[in-house]
Formats: C-alpha cells, structure tokens, sequence
C-alpha cells in the first residue's frame, strides 16, 4: 500500500483508519490496535494487488478506494468484521491513484486517464459520470476550496471543476511543467509543485 492514513472522529471516538492491499481497518490512535476491518479491496486475491489513492473521511462515513474496482463506503461506528455490516455502497469506477474528495454531500472521483465522477456521498448514486478533463495523465489528488475541485495532470494543467451535481468547468491553467503532486490551500492562497 502506498496509502496516506485518515483520521475518523465520530462522537467521542478517534480512530486511525488505514488502507492496505485487501482491507480497510480502523485502529485505536493510542495502542495501534486494530478496531474493526473491512475485505473486499482486493476482490481477486492477487498476491501483488497495491493501492495508491489514500482512504477519504468526512463525518461518519469513510471511503475506501482500491485499484478501481471497488471503491467502499462504510460507516463508522463497527467493531471486528464489519464487511458484511458497515459497507453502505460500493462503486467500480474509482481511481487508481488520485485520491477522492468530498464535502459530505457528494464525492468528487477522478481516475488516472482524467474521467471525473461525482456521486452522492451517502447513497453512491451517480450524480454525473464519465466526464473528460483535460486529456493526460492525473497522478495528484483532487482538492476542494471555494466551492471548486482543483486537480492538475502530469502535463502541469489545473482545470478548475464547479463543486456541485452539474459537471462544469469554469478553467483550465497550463504550467507548462511535469507535475505528480497535488495542490494545497491554505490562507486563501493556493500552492502547486511542478519539476520546477
């Protein structure tokens, strides 16, 4: 797994929420315990599977991207094996390796040839599917601010996405530079790595 760990808060409860190559797991943030677990990322059982695109939380739900096909949500809140309990939806056309990004009422997915999906966080129902970006590579994850999703492709052009069910581009800028990284905001600035 090449997965960055979320943090889950629900309640009073905190948990570290991992993805690795079959399951999805919440872990104790003070013992490193493992809590409950999901399977099915690795439907295959393919003794090299791999995830690259990291596990999404917002509120109680957590999305659990695999290598395309499945994407799971769960809810929180189960304990030992909560696949058969907790898995709420799962969706076949999710990324490889840009990491998802919601706002709690739709998650925003793009795979890595810059097909863009937004589906409705609670329920997975496809609000738009199969929408084209920019034609390339995408690698970074999406970012969401302002009421826009931000994603930028190995070719260095960040097209600017309207948040929302309707799929809409309101920019596309071109930085001219190789790109694998993904944009960050912070104080109402917004910050892009290329080569160089």
């Amino acid at each position: 797994s090449y997965t960055t760990p979320a943090l889950l808060r629900y309640g009073a409860s905190t948990e570290i929420v991992v993805t690795g190559g079959d399951v999805v797991t919440g872990h104790d943030p003070a013992t490193g315990k493992e809590l409950w677990r999901a399977n099915g990322l690795n439907p295959d059982n393919d003794g090299s599977y791999r995830i690259v695109a990291s596990p999404v939380v917002h509120g109680d739900m957590i999305y659990a991207p695999s290598r395309e096909r499945p994407l799971l949500a769960l809810k929180a809140g189960g304990r030992g094996d909560i696949t058969k309990s907790h898995v709420v939806w799962s969706f076949n056309n999710g990324p490889d390796v840009p990491t998802p990004v919601s706002d709690g009422t739709y998650l925003y997915v793009i795979n890595d040839r810059g097909i863009m999906f937004c589906l409705d966080a609670k329920t997975g129902k496809e609000m738009y599917g199969r929408q084209r970006l920019k034609p390339g590579t995408y690698s970074g994850s999406p970012v969401l601010a302002d009421g826009k999703i931000y994603v930028t492709n190995e070719d260095g052009v960040t097209s600017v996405i309207k948040a929302g069910p309707v799929f809409g581009v309101l920019a596309e800028n071109d930085f001219d530079d190789y790109t694998l990284s993904s944009p960050a905001v912070s104080g109402g600035q917004i910050f892009f790595r290329t080569a160089k």
